[in-house]
């Protein structure tokens, strides 16, 4: 799989992806479900993104891509996410360049602004691969002609 990543330009989602997708051991509660397991003021105060356990698969494949071709592409819902979120992909990730970090408000835009980064490097969208969590998001991005694979692709 390493090899089919090396010469691409690689977008990975954070949470589910590089970041284990749990809040104090469960994965959501009914209540919120939209916003996973996590109350408003966990996402408002609390620490929680700070927290996740990173997956050691993926820190080792991305420690042998080249970093001027690795992404991160996540969701956002908070302000305090986002600052946790780049102090943990720093400590985490340290060979993904804070220029290549891109925090968008919906999830379903992701295959659009890959697309957009095409555009902009002047690279075929051929050259262009996505690895997210969630499987509507890699559906509609191989719509648009992206290479997509879920994390347990990576899995051995």
């Amino acid at each position: 799989m390493l090899e089919k990543l090396k010469a691409k330009y690689v977008f990975f989602d954070v949470d589910g992806t590089l970041a284990e997708y749990r809040f104090k051991d469960k994965l959501y509660n009914g209540k919120c479900a939209e916003l996973g397991c996590q109350n408003l003021e966990d996402l408002l105060f609390s620490d929680l993104f700070y927290k996740s356990r990173p997956l050691k698969t993926m820190q080792n494949i991305i420690s042998k891509l080249n970093p001027d071709k690795i992404f991160v592409l996540g969701t956002i819902v908070t302000n305090n996410e986002v600052n946790q979120k780049y102090k943990w992909l720093e400590e985490n990730y340290p060979n993904i360049k804070k220029e290549n970090i891109i925090f968008i408000s919906s999830t379903m835009l992701k295959p659009d602004v890959i697309t957009q980064y095409s555009k902009k490097l002047k690279v075929n969208l051929q050259d262009m691969v996505f690895v997210d969590d969630r499987l509507d998001v890699l559906r509609k991005a191989e719509e648009l002609g992206i290479t997509s694979y879920h994390p347990s692709s990576f899995m051995e």
